[in-house]
């Protein structure tokens, strides 16, 4: 990869929630607000359609209206990873094409689940959607969630395929995360995906982050990423603490559903709906978030002055 792709793809990527109307219908209204804020506090760009927004929840087609709305609005100002990734090899190459018409600057893909697969199988499986499209490929590594730990083998391989440009690594494991920046090389690019950790991502060599918390406090993490450009290594930590806090009530709830809760409070979304099975709050909860949110200048620094209606 040349420099320019290199910077294009360096700093902090939201991996954009999708708000919905209380019938479950695309909020599109919103998802055009979301993204103007993102690009106000300093994001450096989006990745659209992941597992924060709901993508397996949603059909193909509103995949592709989503994306189709955040390029639209985005209008070039920042970098857009379209998240293509389906169990099917056959429904992520359409998402890639897709993806590719709408002129994005790089697809992933969540390695395919549910089904044991091997490493040979999940390496055809890449290579065939690179080859479905001139995108450049960032695999998305999400043990936690996929179940799939995939080898260093598959890594070294994968890193010297001409379309493959990095991992978004979503795993605590950060000697892992050390282990394939040297294995691979400091042209492979390694995006930290666990928030709660990305200073230390950062000091192990991720040239960025993609994050999902980075919907509701964007700018905290705008600055990290600054700091860890500067090599201020020593003022990040208080930075780090000050989102781990938030993301400490986060996770003794729900991650999702308290995000899109604190959306709505921000006024960046008119509702909070979040599909079924995922987690519905209770009134209770609901409280608990709002009290927390009063009292927590991260998460107020990032509200709307003004909102839609």
């Amino acid at each position: 990869m040349t420099n320019d792709t290199l910077e294009k793809f360096k700093g902090t990527f939201t991996a954009l929630l999708t708000p919905m109307m209380e019938d479950g219908s695309i909020d599109f209204a919103s998802l055009e607000q979301a993204v103007e804020h993102q690009l106000r506090q300093g994001t450096k760009g989006f990745y659209v359609g992941g597992s924060t927004g709901e993508g397996f929840l949603l059909t193909l087609e509103e995949r592709m209206q989503i994306l189709e709305t955040v390029v639209r609005v985005n209008a070039g100002r920042g970098t857009v990873i379209a998240h293509v990734g389906c169990i099917s090899t056959r429904e992520t190459i359409k998402l890639a094409k897709h993806a590719e018409q709408m002129n994005v600057d790089a697809v992933s893909a969540v390695v395919p689940f549910y089904y044991k697969l091997s490493m040979t199988e999940i390496k055809r499986h890449y290579e065939d959607v690179m080859a479905s499209t001139p995108l450049p490929m960032i695999i998305y590594h999400f043990p936690g969630a996929t179940g799939v730990s995939l080898t260093m083998d598959f890594y070294e391989q994968m890193s010297k395929h001409p379309k493959c440009i990095g991992v978004k690594f979503t795993s605590l494991n950060l000697f892992e995360m050390e282990q394939i920046r040297a294995k691979c090389g400091k042209d492979f690019l390694i995006f930290n995906g666990h928030d709660e950790v990305y200073t230390g991502g950062a000091i192990m060599g991720a040239d960025g982050a993609i994050g999902s918390t980075f919907n509701i406090m964007p700018g905290i993490f705008a600055k990290l990423f600054s700091l860890a450009q500067a090599k201020q290594w020593e003022a990040m930590p208080v930075l780090q603490s000050q989102a781990n806090e938030v993301i400490t009530e986060l996770i003794s709830i729900d991650v999702m559903a308290y995000e899109k809760y604190v959306m709505y409070l921000q006024g960046v979304f008119r509702t909070p709906f979040i599909r079924q099975p995922l987690k519905q709050l209770t009134a209770d909860e609901k409280r608990k978030i709002e009290a927390f949110f009063q009292s927590n200048e991260v998460l107020k620094a990032d509200t709307l002055k003004q909102s839609i209606g």
